[in-house]
């Protein structure tokens, strides 16, 4: 939003010792954040007038012509324009290279067909001042050569650029009388006698003339509807004032009717339209009818539904309310007669009609901030009195129809002034506070000693304030945040509970990250029906999307490698070897779960948190990867994982390589290797070995694990032995790895070092190479003492797994 200083400075008393600089940081530090304040002309930096000397055609382009244009420096300039009503000794406006026009052109020098082009002839349309489709604008002769053509239009003005989110709980600030009263109250300045005149504003309504037909047939959506009709008027151009007024913030002149319009919604916060009376024989105020169109001012055929709110007449619609007029009926040359509108219309249907047409406009931006339905009727006497002074023969040829259904909520609100101390945290003198308040606009009553009656002004009580609270934050952000005195708090502060899910979770991430040297990725909880396909899962109990973000993923997921293998898929081109790990929610549906805080049976989602991790390449060494990376995970917390075969295997898995994952004899996770035939089929050329973890289980056991205290080394000296022994296939290393820890207490590691199947042995069977140590904490163990543990140990696995010592 654009604010211009001269407008304000007819509506509000600015002392002259007050800089713009001065008011831009007043009002940003209690107000409104005003991102830019800027000198009129400092648009029209570097573009000056000049005098056309020689025009010739473009030797290599027809509609182009070669000019020498003297600007007031020693050299003319060469520019290459394409205006068909450029002459010699025309005085233009001429754009010097480095400039930059309002409309975003950036000015450069350069080469048009051959040709060396130094600067531009500006049209109106270029200039950002109307349309300038004729081609370039001609200046007055009387003109200076040489002369800033900000000095020849007389941009005297500034420009405040205020931000437009930080005037979204305030509809009274879209306008220049709001910004005008809040400027005043900063800087204890009186309105003028001009704000005043503007807001006392009335139409006399002559009974005798005749009744404009209106009905509103949604008055939720249309609170207040004002119109009159209005003849003797003469479509001209507007007064100068008028258009340099709007041009001032950003506004194009169009039309002395339509300025007016334009005026008074820049002025007041207030928009208005104007119909053609003679296309518009009567007013309807209704939903629009199911697929009806309409062509909006913009020449858009838009397609309407029942939610939107548009004005009508008998046979079709003839304006979207709150947002943009018609085609149909908008004003035009031969117009004479007009129905001027003010209306007030419900600030969500507004903003939903809006966004739901891709249609923001002033107006629209206005009406959906919520404002007060009291504007239409000053609106209204304000728009005829300008376009009075423009047609001098206007008048109101109707009467002045109003309907209203409106009750606005203005309090009074009881105000402790001990409570507004305490929640200000300081002590403010009543009369200060009055003060405010009453400069404001609020009525204040202070008949009890401490409890003031305050009744909220119509311009701020739509949705601004409504409750005692709000009242606080006008007292607080007048009298300035900067001035309320630090304090620390009183109370104890006390540190919040800790979560130790959420700080074992971090503890794990960078045990992956930075001593397993894997990459954490995010992905969307979303997979689809087609890759599930692929990896032979059937997704009859996947829960469904109603309004999925992409076709291709319209089931909440299951587990984390689906989309686990999408990133291996994405990098597996740029990357030999990848490593990755999420953490991430799979879900499942639990239809009739009770809810226990209604007792009410709901259908609700079953949602738990994962880990997953994922090893691809070129080897079949990922599975020993992923194998280690659970191991040294684990082994961080003094956990040691067993890995099981199992029963169960999804479609998707390796069936050799698939196996639980236990910890204390409590199932964790699965490992396993991914079927080539699903890689195939979803473009992976690599590898993979996957690893998935429930992550509430690992917290559990971790949670539960007896608290680990230090033990020193013994004093005497280990003693190792190596076991090679051959076995049936299906027996795990890990029952033997447990037969041998038990065996006896001086054994206090076992390690397994070599798997071997293949030549010199039968098939069905395997070789498992261990590692045993002894070690005693009271005594040096004797060789013999040694050896004789040791082929009891032997015969121990012999009768129990049919072990035979390996030989070769």
């Amino acid at each position: 939003m654009l604010l211009s200083l001269n407008w304000l400075k007819d509506l509000v008393n600015i002392p002259k010792t007050i800089t713009p600089e001065e008011i831009g940081q007043k009002l940003t530090q209690h107000t409104v954040e005003v991102e830019k304040t800027e000198k009129e002309g400092a648009k029209f930096d570097k573009v000056v007038v000049g005098k056309v000397l020689d025009v010739k055609k473009h030797p290599n382009a027809d509609r182009l012509n070669l000019t020498k244009v003297d600007v007031g420096e020693k050299e003319l300039l060469s520019i290459v324009c394409g205006a068909p009503n450029v002459a010699v000794g025309q005085l233009v406006v001429v754009a010097l290279v480095g400039a930059e026009l309002p409309n975003g052109m950036k000015i450069e020098e350069r080469e048009v067909r051959g040709e060396k082009s130094i600067g531009m002839i500006c049209s109106l349309d270029e200039l950002g001042l109307g349309e300038g489709a004729d081609g370039i604008m001609v200046l007055n002769k009387k003109t200076k050569i040489g002369q800033q053509f900000s000095q020849y239009l007389k941009l005297e003005d500034v420009i405040f650029e205020v931000d437009n989110k930080s005037l979204a709980n305030r509809p009274d600030l879209w306008g220049i009388l709001g910004m005008a009263r809040e400027i005043g109250v900063l800087f204890e300045a009186k309105i003028t006698k001009e704000f005043e005149r503007i807001f006392s504003l009335k139409l006399d309504n002559n009974k005798e003339l005749e009744k404009i037909s209106v009905k509103v047939e949604d008055e939720e959506l249309c609170p207040r509807y004002m119109a009159v009709k209005i003849s003797g008027l003469e479509i001209t151009e507007s007064p100068e004032w008028l258009k340099k007024r709007l041009l001032s913030v950003g506004m194009r002149p169009i039309n002395n009717i339509v300025d007016a319009t334009n005026y008074v919604m820049l002025e007041l916060g207030e928009p208005m339209h104007a119909f053609d009376a003679s296309l518009v024989p009567e007013i309807i105020v209704r939903r629009a009818k199911k697929e009806e169109k309409i062509i909006t001012l913009d020449n858009e055929n838009r397609q309407l539904d029942n939610s939107v709110l548009v004005i009508a007449n008998h046979e079709k619609a003839i304006a979207i309310a709150g947002v943009m007029g018609g085609e149909n009926s908008g004003i035009n040359s031969d117009t004479k007669d007009i129905i001027l509108e003010a209306a007030n219309f419900n600030a969500t249907s507004v903003r939903k009609t809006s966004t739901k047409l891709s249609l923001r406009t002033e107006s629209s931006m206005r009406f959906e901030k919520a404002l007060d339905p009291n504007l239409c009727e000053v609106a209204l006497a304000r728009c005829f009195e300008l376009i009075k002074e423009t047609c001098p023969k206007a008048k109101l040829a109707s009467q002045i129809t109003d309907l209203k259904n409106f009750n606005l909520k203005t309090g009074p609100l009881e105000i402790d002034l001990d409570w507004l101390s305490r929640r200000l945290g300081d002590e403010l003198e009543n009369k200060k506070i009055i003060k405010i308040l009453e400069a404001l606009g609020f009525e204040v009553e202070n008949n009890e000693k401490n409890i003031l009656k305050v009744t909220i002004p119509t311009w701020r009580a739509t949705k601004d304030i409504t409750i005692k609270e709000d009242v606080l934050e006008e007292v607080v952000r007048i009298f300035g945040y900067n001035n309320i005195k630090s304090a620390m708090p009183i109370v104890a502060i006390m540190p919040p509970e800790e979560n130790k899910e959420r700080i074992l979770e971090r503890k794990i991430k960078n045990i992956l990250a930075l001593g397993a040297s894997s990459t954490e990725v995010y992905n969307y909880s979303f997979v689809g029906e087609e890759k599930l396909s692929k990896m032979k899962i059937s997704t009859d109990d996947y829960l469904r999307l109603v309004n999925p973000i992409a076709s291709n993923q319209n089931l909440l997921r299951q587990n984390l490698l689906a989309n686990l293998l999408d990133n291996v898929k994405t990098n597996q081109a740029k990357y030999e070897e990848i490593s990755l790990f999420e953490f991430g929610s799979v879900f499942s549906d639990l239809s009739g779960t009770i809810n226990k805080l209604s007792d009410k049976k709901e259908n609700l989602p079953w949602q738990k948190k994962h880990l997953g991790l994922i090893e691809a390449g070129q080897k079949f060494t990922v599975y020993e990867r992923v194998k280690g990376k659970i191991e040294y995970l684990l082994g961080a917390f003094y956990l040691e994982p067993r890995f099981e075969n199992s029963e169960f295997m999804p479609e998707w898995a390796d069936k050799k390589t698939y196996a639980k994952i236990k910890v204390s004899d409590k199932e964790i996770g699965s490992m396993s290797m991914v079927d080539e035939e699903v890689l195939e089929s979803l473009g992976i050329k690599k590898l993979v070995a996957v690893v998935e973890i429930d992550f509430e289980k690992l917290v559990e056991i971790i949670s539960q694990a007896p608290l680990k205290l230090y033990e020193k080394s013994g004093k005497y000296p280990m003693a190792s032995r190596d076991l090679a022994f051959v076995v049936s296939s299906k027996i795990l290393f890990n029952d033997i790895q447990e037969e041998i820890k038990k065996f006896n207490e001086l054994i206090i590691k076992v390690e397994l070092f070599d798997v071997y199947e293949g030549e010199n042995l039968p098939a069905g069977e395997k070789s498992l190479a261990f590692h045993v140590e002894y070690l005693s904490l009271e005594r040096t163990l004797e060789r013999t003492e040694v050896d004789e543990l040791q082929k009891k140990l032997i015969k121990h696995l012999e009768e129990k797994f049919a072990a035979k010592i390996r030989n070769f």
